[in-house]
Formats: structure tokens, sequence, C-alpha cells
């Protein structure tokens, strides 16, 4: 009787640390700091829709917006970037993953500058390499593909090496214990386990490159971020909402299918 009283007893609630409240007022010292440095007002959050811009986001002149110059040329563009950056970028980024894993890099020497340059790349960010190139090679979707193909380079990097790192070294050393080469000994005793989540990386990359090919757009990328652009320049709200509304359907439907691809894949 009494062992079953004990067992059905609620776990006691541990009691918080001081060094949990002073973690706690640390943050919120910090930002409070950091909330006066920048002018923070929480009026601003009412404030601003007293603004007499939201007039001109209404109504949506869809004459303007369905049309094949104004929107869906500048669509098809987006995607044929988001395709090029995302297939370039994921097959370069194969080998370079291999390379920055513990588990299958050929040697210490690769790893270290593998990991160094793909650190550095990933430390930019994807609208300042669309401004840098757009400024190099000129303005237009060749820029932003570029762009986005460093941008798809440095994120499959990160993840896919990470999941190479985690696979079951078990097949590799039966296949190098065998007396295969080492990429022989890769090909057959770890990509065949982690293929499976690359293709899954890839959708998930080709979902991001939708969405920052209508930012880098804003920058003079190609695509239809340039119209989105030009609009603003004239204050031509109305305009904007209504191509935004179309660019929320199309990459929501693209979102659905590759999460349900993702799904089967994983």
């Amino acid at each position: 009787m009494n062992d079953s009283t004990k067992t059905s007893e609620r776990p006691v609630k541990p009691k918080p640390r001081a060094r949990s409240f002073l973690i706690a007022l640390v943050l919120l010292v910090l930002t409070f700091w950091a909330a006066v440095r920048v002018s923070f007002d929480l009026s601003t959050f009412w404030e601003v829709w007293s603004n007499p811009i939201w007039s001109k986001f209404w109504p949506i002149p869809w004459d303007w917006v369905f049309t094949k110059e104004n929107t869906f040329d500048p669509l098809i563009e987006t995607l044929q970037i988001a395709v090029a950056s995302t297939l370039l970028g994921c097959l370069v980024a194969l080998p370079v993953s291999f390379a920055m894993s513990s588990l299958t890099t050929p040697n210490k020497v690769v790893y270290f500058i593998s990991k160094t340059i793909m650190n550095l790349v990933r430390a930019v960010p994807d609208l300042f390499w669309a401004k840098l190139l757009v400024t190099a090679i000129g303005i237009g979707a060749f820029a932003g593909a570029w762009s986005l193909s460093i941008f798809s380079l440095a994120v499959m990097v990160k993840l896919f090496s990470e999941t190479v790192d985690a696979a079951d070294p078990r097949p590799l050393e039966a296949a190098r214990s065998s007396g295969a080469r080492h990429l022989p000994a890769v090909k057959t005793g770890v990509f065949p386990t982690v293929f499976p989540s690359y293709v899954a990386y890839s959708l998930y990359i080709f979902e991001l490159n939708i969405r920052a090919s209508v930012v880098l757009g804003l920058v003079g990328a190609g695509g239809v971020g340039r119209v989105i652009e030009t609009q603003r320049q004239f204050f031509r709200f109305d305009r904007i909402l209504g191509l935004l509304i179309i660019i929320f359907g199309i990459v929501w439907v693209i979102e659905q299918i590759s999460v349900s691809l993702r799904k089967r894949l994983v």
C-alpha cells in the first residue's frame, strides 16, 4: 500500500535557482538598453495604421496585374532564377559537404580549408552577393541566379554536412575494411543512407530561393522583384498589393508540394 502511494505521488517541482533570476534580469536589462538605443516606441504599433499611405493599396487594378508583360513574364523569370540557382548550388554542395564532414573528409587539411571557406561564404548575406554581382555583371536575372547559387551552396553545405556527420559509420568502416578506396567507400557506405535527406534539403532550398529571388529583384537582380521596386518608386502600392497576392498564392502552392514530397522522402 505504501509502495503504491509513493509511486502515485507527483514529482516535486524544482525551485528556481538564483542564477536563473540573474540571467533573466540581465536579459531584461539588455533588452531595455537595446530598445532605448534604437529609439523603440510602442506607440508606433498603432500610429502606423493612421498613415495615409494605406489608402494607396486599394482598389487593386486587376486589369494591370493580370497581364503577361507586367506579372507573368517576371514571375516566370523568378522561377527560372530559383530553379537554376537551386540546381547549381546543390550540385556543387554535394562534394563540398562530404569534404566538410569529419566522417568522410579525405584528410584534415581538406576539412579545415573547406570549412573555413564555407564559413566565410555563409557569413555574407544573399542580398550583398546580389548587389555585388549586379555591380560586376549588370542588372538582370543572370546576377540574381549567381547570387542565389552561392546562397544555395552555403545553406546546403551547412545542412547536408551535418547530416553526413550523423550517418551510421559502420557501412563506411565495412567498405574500408574490405579494401575499398576512399571515394568508392563513401559512395557505397554513406551516400545511399543520406541521399533522401539531400533531396529533401534541395526541395527546401528551392522554396527559400523562390522567396529570396523576389527580394533580390529589389536590387536589380531580375524577376518580379524588379517590377515591385519600379512600382514602389511611382507609389503604385495598389499594383504592388496585387503582385504580392499572386506571389503568395504561387509560393503557397510550391511549399505544399515541397512539404508533401519531403515527407515521403524522409
